[in-house]
């Protein structure tokens, strides 16, 4: 008998009653504390602890928890399907990273993780007393996964994932305390019986190692090393920290300011409100990903990279002198255990959506706007040029094997889902019962301001008799070799004087061995990776402090002058184990600060404008590290 596949479908119910209309993914907090939904989110957390659980599904079936989470990385073994890795040695699994294909590729990955809690909720709904059951089932069809919007003003790890226990309702109508299934995924026996190693082996200071191989629970901030007996049992119990996330979400050592004078964060919200402004872009490829593919300026920004700094402000890791080590959030071949990778995931994937409806136009089927894969996964041959007909595995359409593609996965409409700010069927967007798209585009924009402004509100604040603000804008590019230490994740720390202003995490993962062909194979394909730090926002609290008068105005000449002059812009480059590597070592590190202008407008509907950069080589001229001018 011929095996069939596991058909991703998306979740086909709950639809209309509007043309179009679906069911969106909320807001966890939001979501969950909303009176209405109580039924709904008592479904869902039986669904995911008995997902969890595994009682009727072993950790070796491909429906189980384990193996779909396995999918991301280890235990490196083939999903609904008979293959062999295309890259030797690999430990990112089938993910992709560094490509293209990263925002499209994790979209079918969380329609399959949604698919599966919707249908273990059809199974606990079935032993409910029957006249429940239509009542049930109607708030299980409307059900869509939920997102963690880790960037809005305030973020921090959500009750209904932090809570160590939940109450829930049973289908015997008692109550009942459970483990939380969102805090983290535990397992019966120690993680190694179940395929995960150690991911750093080659490491001598094993003491500092993550012993994911010892663990039966996810962790975030676990301790920095287990040579204790204390913090081996803490490893093996599973640690979440989830107060130093919300302080890393904060940014809150990254630059010492009174908050009653200068209120908010400009870093993480600041990012996400460039990803989706008018014209940041004017590639796909360069929103979509690290992958360094053309030299304008802004693209050094990208909706992966973003998503690469919540992977380690998570997990942890990466800060010198810190007692805090890197849980699994950190790490590409175990990230996806920890249940928050998928509210993370499903906020990328609400912020891909978003930027789609404000661009519809740009994707990447004309080969100018494909790039290669030069790392490849386990279905994708190193050196592949990817485009939006290569297969995303292992993830099918159907029984028979149908792999879906990025032209599949591209419309939501298409999928039965979408997110609160992309609801096109609503009344207020049809003029004479014809949709009106400008005004659809206009209200995008407008709550991606409401939500995400921060230098921007700061420049208007400063105005607020001007109906548009004009100012200077500063923005760090950084670029670096993905496997320049051997494939070791490592974070780029940027500073301006002693304050921090930003980071690039460099989420790899090491080939299994040293001195491996496929490590050979990696380094010699010399994956360039590139990120983007703002810094107008921490230049402009230094001007509107009076501590440098010179900055008024933040005029290229003088911030030139400041930042190689009176605060100094500097970067380090720091292991997850806290050990800070000599710029030396990294040959490919470039560093640059370009300057452009920025307009900001009164109106919510409008979005702000980026234009006019260029490089600012006497910065980072002549510094290991930095960008030297041309000769």
């Amino acid at each position: 008998m011929i095996s069939q596949t596991y058909p991703i479908t998306g979740i086909k119910e709950g639809l209309g009653p509007a043309p179009g209309q679906t069911p969106l993914r909320q807001e966890i907090s939001a979501w969950s504390e909303n009176p209405e939904n109580v039924q709904q989110v008592n479904l869902f957390l039986l669904a995911l602890r008995h997902f969890q659980d595994n009682d009727e599904i072993p950790f070796t079936a491909k429906l189980s928890y384990f193996q779909i989470a396995g999918i991301h990385g280890f235990p490196l073994k083939p999903w609904d399907e008979n293959t062999e890795s295309k890259v030797p040695d690999l430990q990112d699994g089938y993910c992709t990273h560094n490509s293209v294909l990263f925002p499209t590729w994790h979209r079918p990955y969380l329609m399959l993780f949604e698919q599966r809690i919707y249908e273990i909720m059809l199974e606990i709904i079935a032993k409910f007393p029957e006249q429940q059951r239509a009542t049930l089932l109607k708030h299980a069809n409307a059900w869509r996964f939920p997102y963690w919007d880790w960037a809005v003003e305030g973020a921090k790890v959500p009750a209904i994932v932090s809570d160590a226990k939940r109450t829930v309702l049973l289908p015997s109508g008692l109550t009942a305390e459970i483990d939380n299934p969102l805090l983290t995924f535990r397992t019966p026996e120690p993680m190694g019986k179940y395929g995960i190693t150690r991911i750093h082996e080659d490491q001598t200071h094993d003491a500092v190692d993550a012993p994911y191989d010892q663990a039966r629970a996810t962790s975030r901030y676990p301790p920095v090393g287990y040579a204790e007996p204390q913090d081996l049992e803490a490893w093996v119990k599973g640690v979440q920290k989830d107060d130093i996330v919300a302080d890393a979400l904060a940014e809150a050592k990254w630059y010492k300011i009174d908050p009653t004078v200068h209120p908010g964060r400009t870093g993480i919200r600041d990012a996400v409100h460039r990803l989706l402004s008018d014209n940041y872009f004017t590639t796909y490829r360069g929103f979509a990903t690290t992958a360094k593919g053309q030299s304008d300026p802004k693209a050094y920004l990208s909706l992966e990279f973003v998503h690469n700094n919540i992977h380690n402000w998570v997990g942890g890791g990466g800060e010198q002198g810190s007692p805090y080590g890197h849980g699994h959030m950190t790490e590409v071949p175990v990230a996806a255990l920890d249940p928050i990778f998928w509210l993370h995931h499903c906020n990328v994937d609400r912020q891909f959506a978003i930027w789609q409806a404000l661009n519809p136009n740009l994707w990447f089927d004309k080969p100018e706007d494909q790039l290669p894969d030069k790392e490849g996964n386990w279905s994708t041959p190193g050196g592949t040029v990817v485009t939006p007909k290569t297969p995303l595995a292992p993830f099918h359409k159907d029984k028979n094997g149908t792999v879906w593609n990025s032209d599949e996965v591209r419309y939501l409409k298409d999928l039965g889902y979408s997110y609160p700010e992309l609801q096109p069927w609503l009344p207020k967007y049809f003029v004479g019962g014809v949709f009106q798209e400008e005004l659809y585009i206009a209200d995008i924009k407008a709550q991606v301001n409401r939500l995400y402004s921060s230098t921007r509100t700061a420049f208007l604040a400063a105005s607020p008799d001007t109906e548009e603000v004009k100012e200077q804008d500063y923005i760090v590019n950084v670029e670096y070799e993905r496997f320049a230490l051997g494939g070791e994740p490592f974070v780029i720390h940027i500073y301006v004087g002693q304050n921090k202003v930003g980071q690039i995490y460099n989420f790899v993962a090491p080939p299994r061995s040293t001195g491996c062909a496929n490590c050979e194979v990696q380094q010699g394909a010399r994956s360039l990776a590139v990120g983007q730090v703002p810094i107008t926002g921490a230049l402009y609290r230094d001007a509107t402090n009076d501590r440098i008068a010179e900055l008024q105005g933040l005029g290229k000449t003088p911030i030139t002058h400041y930042l190689t002059n009176v605060s100094l812009l500097t970067w380090k480059v720091v292991t997850l184990d806290g050990q800070e590597v000599a710029p030396e070592k990294l040959p490919s590190l470039k560093i640059h600060v370009a300057g452009g202008k920025a307009k900001h407008f009164a109106n919510f509907r409008s979005s702000s404008e980026y234009n006019e950069y260029e490089i600012l080589y006497d910065i980072t001229h002549g510094r290991v590290g930095g960008l030297n001018r041309p000769a």
